[in-house]
């Protein structure tokens, strides 16, 4: 009995208190979080003489905003921006674009003896949407959207 209630007087009252000081302890965001720009959703679709795009990669590129919005097409061209974390968009202002689409080989080496043959990189779309100062691509991302773009890329 008494130590139920020295349990009681003492160690009650002090996981109450505990547990306010633990409510209390929510995570505040660090600097770098504090820093970030707003990001408003931004999305579309990458078309090269009307056939969709997989696996290439869009930067839009702006030299006010820190970090530059980008995503990787899916399988049906599509892309959903991400700056910050998965789809968070972009922030508000206009961007010059650039996509490409790269695949790496390397192939076998002949002479186990040589270095390793160097390796050779596959340009799947034209090399003037590379470069967002060549690739004439340019959008708004704006606060009332709806933030959509289609590019339709050609190979002429």
């Amino acid at each position: 009995m008494r130590i139920h209630s020295l349990f009681a007087k003492f160690c009650w009252p002090l996981s109450i208190v505990a547990l306010m000081v633990a409510a209390g302890c929510s995570r505040q965001p660090d600097k770098w979080e504090q820093a970030r720009l707003r990001t408003i959703p931004a999305a579309g679709r990458v078309m090269l003489d009307g056939q969709q795009v997989s696996q290439a990669t869009i930067i839009f590129w702006n030299d006010a905003v820190p970090t530059s919005p980008s995503a990787l097409t899916a399988d049906d061209g599509s892309f959903h921006l991400r700056t910050y974390v998965p789809k968070d968009g972009a922030p508000v202002g206009a961007y010059a674009v650039s996509i490409a689409k790269t695949t790496e080989t390397r192939p076998p080496p002949t002479d186990p003896e040589a270095p390793p043959p160097p390796i050779a990189i596959t340009h799947h779309l034209p090399k003037r949407y590379q470069d967002p100062k060549t690739s004439g691509l340019t959008v708004e991302v704006t606060e009332d959207g709806p933030n959509e773009f289609v590019f339709e890329l050609s190979t002429k």
